[in-house]
Order: C-alpha cells, then sequence, then structure tokens
C-alpha cells in the first residue's frame, strides 16, 4: 500500500483519534481496499490505520495460488467503526476470506499494547477519498447497516447457490420428473430444463427490502387500480411505514448501500435492487408532493452517485432499456407541479439542468410512459 503524504502532526492525531483494523495473515498479491480505494497487498501488510469514525466497506479479492495474476470474485463487508477502535480479525486460508469472527480480547488488547510496533506494517487511511465516500454513505447508519447486510456478514459479487432439491443421481431424478443425463438433449430448453433449480445459500443473501407485488389497496376499484399502477405512492408508503415508519430517510440509506454494494462490491443483484427503489421514489408522484425533504435528499444522493459513475458507463448498463433517463423524465414531470414544494421544485430544475449538461440526456421529449397503461385487475373485480 502506498504511503500518502500528510501533514506530520495531522499524521500523529490521527494516528492516535483514528480506528485501526488488523487482518493477519492475508496472503501476499491479495487484493485489498477500504471504501473507494484497492490495492495489491506486501508480505508486510498488517491492515489499514487511522480511519475516521463511521461506517466502512472492506473487500478483498483472493489471489490465485498457481496464478497470481488473478483474483477471486470481490467479497466485502460493512464495519461500523468508533473513535480510537480497534478491530482485530483473521484471514481464513481454508475458505480463502477474511473470518470476521471477533478476536479474543485478551488477544485485541495485546495489539492496541503494540500498535505503536506495528505501525509500520499498517497502510494509512487515504483521506484524500473521504469526503467522496462520505457523500456515497451520507445516510447509512448502524441499524440499517445491520438490517441488511448478509447474516454471514459477507457481501460476495457472486452468490452461494445450492440446489433446491437433491439432484446428484439418477434416482433423485427420476423422483422429481427430470430426465436421466445419459439421455440425448434435442433442444437448448430442454438443455436449461435438466438443470437443477438452484437457490441462494441461506444467510448469504444481501435482506434488501422486498418490493411489494401489489400496487393498490385491496379491494381497489378498476380506477383505482389504475392510478395507483401509475402513480406509485401507495407502494412506496406501504415499503415506509412496514420497514421504515420510525426513519422515512432510511429508504436512501438502502438506495446508498445497494449501490455501494453494486459499485464497488460488484454485486449485479444490487444494481438490480437500486434500480426497482429509484423506480418506485421516482414515479410516486403524491408522495412526491408529501415528503419534500425526502425527495431533496433524494436528488442530492444521486447527483453524488452519478457523478462517480464514468459517462460511457451509462451506454452499456445504466442505459439499457432507457431506464435511467425515462425513470426521471417522469421524476422531474412531477417535482415541476404547482403542489410540490417551491425549493424542491427548484433544487429538481437545478439537478435536470446538470444531468443535461453532462450526459447529453434529453428530458424534454415526450416520455414513453405516455403510452396507454394495461394494467392487471385484482381477482373478482369486473370492468362497466
Amino acid at each position: 500500500m502506498a504511503e500518502m503524504q500528510i501533514d506530520q502532526d495531522l499524521a500523529q492525531r490521527l494516528f492516535f483519534e483514528g480506528a485501526t483494523v488488523i487482518i493477519l495473515n492475508v496472503p501476499e498479491g491479495t487484493e485489498f481496499g477500504i471504501d473507494y480505494n484497492t490495492w495489491q497487498v506486501g508480505p508486510k501488510f498488517r491492515g489499514v490505520k487511522m480511519i475516521p469514525p463511521g461506517i466502512h466497506f472492506l473487500h478483498y479479492s483472493s489471489v490465485d495460488k498457481n496464478n497470481s495474476r488473478e483474483n477471486g470474485p470481490r467479497t466485502g463487508f460493512f464495519l461500523n467503526l468508533q473513535q480510537r477502535d480497534l478491530q482485530v480479525l483473521h484471514w481464513d486460508q481454508a475458505k480463502e476470506e477474511v473470518d470476521l469472527t471477533p478476536a479474543p480480547e485478551n488477544e485485541t488488547e495485546a495489539m492496541r499494547a503494540n500498535l505503536q510496533e506495528m505501525d509500520k506494517f499498517m497502510g494509512p487511511y487515504p483521506y484524500d477519498t473521504l469526503k467522496k465516500w462520505i457523500s456515497l454513505t451520507s445516510f447509512i447508519n448502524e441499524p440499517l447497516m445491520q438490517k441488511l447486510q448478509p447474516e454471514s456478514g459477507q457481501v460476495c459479487a457472486f452468490s452461494e447457490v445450492l440446489p433446491v432439491l437433491a439432484g446428484k443421481y439418477t434416482k433423485d431424478r427420476v423422483k422429481q420428473n427430470l430426465p436421466r443425463y445419459d439421455t440425448e438433449c434435442k433442444s437448448y430448453a430442454e438443455g436449461l430444463a435438466r438443470l437443477p433449480k438452484m437457490q441462494v445459500k441461506a444467510g448469504t443473501e444481501i435482506r434488501f427490502t422486498e418490493m411489494p407485488k401489489q400496487m393498490y389497496p385491496q379491494g381497489a376499484t378498476p380506477e383505482e387500480v389504475t392510478r395507483h399502477s401509475m402513480d406509485l405512492s401507495y407502494a412506496l408508503e406501504t415499503v415506509i411505514n412496514k420497514q421504515y415508519s420510525t426513519n422515512p430517510q432510511d429508504v436512501l440509506g438502502e438506495l446508498q448501500f445497494a449501490f455501494i454494494c453494486f459499485l464497488i462490491g460488484n454485486v449485479y443483484d444490487a444494481f438490480e435492487h437500486w434500480k426497482k427503489l429509484l423506480n418506485l421514489l421516482c414515479r410516486s408522484e403524491d408522495a412526491i408532493a408529501k415528503h419534500h425533504t425526502l425527495f431533496s435528499n433524494l436528488i442530492s444522493v444521486l447527483y453524488h452517485q452519478l457523478n462517480e459513475i464514468p459517462a460511457d458507463f451509462f451506454v452499456d448498463i445504466v442505459s439499457q432499456d432507457n431506464f435511467l433517463t425515462s425513470t426521471l423524465q417522469v421524476f422531474f414531470s412531477y417535482t415541476c407541479s404547482p403542489a410540490v414544494d417551491s425549493t424542491l421544485r427548484k433544487k429538481a430544475e437545478r439537478f435536470k439542468t446538470h444531468l443535461t449538461k453532462k450526459f447529453k440526456w434529453d428530458f424534454e421529449a415526450e416520455p414513453e410512459d405516455c403510452a396507454p397503461v394495461v394494467v392487471e385487475l385484482p381477482e373478482g373485480v369486473l370492468m362497466d
């Protein structure tokens, strides 16, 4: 890890006041990072020092034992560190991952007593990216972090999956009405059908809020079904009341958590959740007028998130099916309503101007959402 040039007095103060994470026995060549920074560790690496208090994401990719140039998928974990905090962890050689089991108290205290001796083996936290990191995690707090991260504590780029049913032997496949492995496969579809159904291993999935399957109240009339299918405020209020009734701003924390897991943790499912949650927020017309603080903060969150993604990245991922431009186009059409707080209206207009200038997005064209909407009616509801 490269040394950072900072004032000597500041460095000394940070050494004693900042948090320290010690990770012992990390193999040389492992890709290791904290927050927005990544390095390849050397033989003397023992961890990171001078970490500012708050939420941090530590991540790593194990090195291929046979090919030092090849690293495995990224894995990470969130920590909420306090002032002068000391966390002592160990590398699990068998699993090729950081063991998140806290070290015994006597080991931690022994490490604390020898911190100055270990100083040369510790990499300093890169303060030049701290402001950027804070802007991306401003709504993530300790309870929310604990609520969302997997029970295992490890956020993995590729989920560990297991078969839903046993299918190792022919007799197992016969019981499930699946064809034998040794019979001829006549089509691609048949080949897919032969594959066992898989599910994410319990305890390893990120515990994101489940989006409502029904976007309208029970017993809704056909007219209400149509309205709630276009204005998603009912669904958003359902999410807030069920998950975030104490602090509605936590929904923005979940949006940030998903973004970090995608952008830094390389978790594609987190990107899909980010899109779903953003879609729910941006298409909630009544809620935008009601929760002006929440949506003013949403603009700030999006401003920082979109500034951290290279412009050409949108062509490949974010702009597929024109998701982001069409979603924000609806949002901007809602924020210009007279029912919306004037401060929020002005902030949304400035944000739209910024995005148009930076990404050359056209928000003035007629939205695709103006096309007729076909909605599914609740069972038993008939049109007159």
